[in-house]
């Protein structure tokens, strides 16, 4: 029972110590660079950006401005169709941009320039793959319509088995 006490009164100095400990092994949390905000509310307008008709995405003044350039290419990449050749011209600009905010969108510039010209890409691939469907259906039929104009066979008569005298 003694044995029971000691270990109730070590209980509450091992909690704290753990505390203690474990705060230790937190970092602190890390301020963003000044590089890092434009980067960061460039994601979170990308995030919270609705997606809408391509005709409601309309060109805007200041077209120089890697801001605006970056806002209008995630409308276009996520519009209604979406218009992914403009947006990739737009990234383009960004990404050749000799100003400072577009060297700290770049990144993100270049990420969102490779998912459109992949999209891009892939439904270029769909269509063609449409499109060879379509023929192939079209030969399908073709060669229906040549197997329902042929004359019928007439079925071959049953072949009559001799049979042996009994």
């Amino acid at each position: 029972m003694n044995n029971e006490l000691q270990r109730c009164r070590w209980r509450p100095f091992l909690a704290v110590v753990c505390v203690a400990l474990s705060a230790c092994a937190v970092e602190p949390g890390r301020s963003s660079s000044p590089e890092e905000i434009p980067l960061r509310a460039m994601l979170a307008y990308y995030g919270s950006n609705q997606r809408q008709p391509a005709e409601s995405v309309r060109e805007r003044p200041g077209a120089a401005d890697p801001y605006l350039q970056m806002q209008q290419a995630i409308q276009l990449g996520q519009a209604r169709p979406p218009e992914l050749q403009r947006a990739l011209n737009l990234l383009e600009s960004v990404m050749k941009s000799a100003h400072p905010a577009a060297v700290s969108l770049s990144p993100l510039a270049r990420a969102l320039h490779d998912q459109y010209g992949e999209r891009l890409r892939l439904e270029q691939q769909l269509r063609e793959a449409q499109r060879r469907g379509d023929q192939l259906q079209e030969k399908i039929d073709a060669l229906s319509a040549i197997e329902r104009s042929l004359p019928a066979r007439p079925l071959p008569a049953p072949k009559k088995i001799p049979r042996n005298p009994p």
